[in-house]
């Protein structure tokens, strides 16, 4: 587990055992002011009751936001998409808890409860951008792709990729030492690229400095031989426009 994660994870518990501490003090309080037949009786189990369910949810929200990292910009499709599913789940957990546990109507814990989230879900975002969201620098001298290693993000110099490849939805950055994956398209990745890179497939783009050779095949197809030693398809489509790039070494 990484120490981000961890952080988030310390957070989503000492906040939310906070908030139901200050909970459970307010509803002894009334319990002591008011007559027995009214008190609440068990404060501590109201309390958890109606927010234990974010203990679990809070760091996977975290979790979800880290995906808008470290873009300057927020993806505000994906941002809506994540507060809308986070927003569900937390509706429905509470919906089937309140029903299984407590026998209280679903349409009751939707009408009580539906104001409640999204609060805590604004609250998380503002946590989120506060404490944990990282951005990349602009205007660097070394440009960077930001990619997947392991649960975190890692920059990777545009000069230090040699080629990428479509993996489903995923791509394979790689450079002379290392593989790195990305979410995302080809499409996608090249309206972010420089131009020393170009595609040689539907799979693959390659950088042009990183060509060693390229290898004619009998079928009309070629191979690329790279200088880290890797070998990348390059089919008939993309052929002409390749060989005249190299040559012209952009």
């Amino acid at each position: 587990m990484s120490a981000r994660i961890r952080q988030e994870w310390l957070l989503s518990l000492c906040g939310w055992t906070l908030v139901i501490g200050f909970l459970t003090f307010i509803d002894l309080l009334h319990d002591w002011s008011v007559p027995e037949n009214e008190r609440l009786n068990n404060p501590l189990w109201w309390a958890v009751q109606e927010w234990g369910l974010w203990y679990l949810l809070s760091p996977l929200v975290f979790r979800a936001l880290a995906q808008l990292e470290p873009a300057p910009r927020v993806d505000t499709r994906l941002f809506l998409k994540i507060m809308a599913g986070a927003y569900l789940i937390a509706m429905l957990l509470q919906a089937l808890f309140d029903l299984v546990a407590l026998d209280d109507p679903i349409a009751y814990t939707l009408y009580y409860f539906a104001p409640a989230h999204l609060l805590v879900l604004f609250v998380l975002t503002i946590l989120w951008h506060t404490q944990f969201r990282t951005i990349a620098e602009q205007n660097q001298a070394h440009p960077v792709l930001w990619a997947d290693q392991g649960k975190d993000k890692a920059p990777v110099t545009f000069d230090d990729i040699t080629h990428v490849t479509a993996a489903s939805n995923y791509m394979e950055i790689h450079t002379r030492t290392q593989q790195y994956l990305k979410r995302g398209t080809l499409k996608e990745l090249m309206a972010q690229l420089p131009p020393q890179f170009i595609r040689t497939h539907r799979s693959h783009v390659v950088n042009l400095y990183a060509i060693d050779r390229i290898q004619n095949k009998p079928s009309g197809s070629a191979i690329i031989q790279l200088s880290s030693g890797a070998q990348v398809a390059l089919s008939k489509g993309y052929k002409q426009d390749v060989k005249a790039r190299f040559a012209q070494k952009v």
